[in-house]
């Protein structure tokens, strides 16, 4: 009479067959995560990005006492805005690229800023780093003051050009 069981080349493919199913889910796993990393990345970019283009299209569109400084790649954009990210009433605003690493800053103080800014009004101001490798910052009025372009060339991000449209 013959014992019921597995032969030994039944448990070497099962065994062999294991590891294959278990290196393949491992690999996909693995993937899975890089995927998931490389995704995040994008996605923190551009929020960062929308936020930015958010933050400025508020401040234009809710501005008053405009005024721009165009040089060649860059302007120098003040006023004041009804729009606060520091709960401040009728905040003056300031939107530029300083020089170091060509960073879009955005300063916003309930006192008048006048460049350069003296170190004993730095207490009153708010500065946020908007974005680093700004290579193009320009924003220009209308002819009939009613519409205002505004056009950002960041390194290794697609252009970003918006229209904000005055009441």
């Amino acid at each position: 009479m013959r014992k019921k069981g597995f032969t030994l080349i039944e448990i070497l493919v099962s065994v062999v067959l294991l590891g294959l199913i278990s290196l393949f889910i491992a690999s996909t796993i693995f993937q899975t995560k890089k995927n998931s990393k490389i995704f995040k990345k994008k996605i923190e970019k551009t929020q960062k990005i929308e936020n930015l283009t958010s933050i400025l299209y508020r401040d234009l569109l809710q501005s008053s006492e405009l005024n721009i400084a165009n040089y060649k790649n860059y302007s120098i954009v003040s006023f004041r805005s009804k729009n606060s990210v520091y709960a401040i009433d009728d905040p003056y605003i300031l939107w530029l690229v300083l020089k170091k690493d060509n960073t879009l800053a955005r300063f916003e103080s309930s006192k008048l800023m006048q460049l350069p800014i003296r170190e004993e009004e730095r207490r009153y101001i708010f500065m946020d780093t908007m974005k680093k490798s700004c290579q193009f910052f320009q924003v220009k009025l209308s002819k009939d003051k009613k519409s205002i372009l505004v056009y950002i060339d960041i390194r290794n991000h697609s252009p970003i050009l918006f229209e904000v449209k005055k009441i």
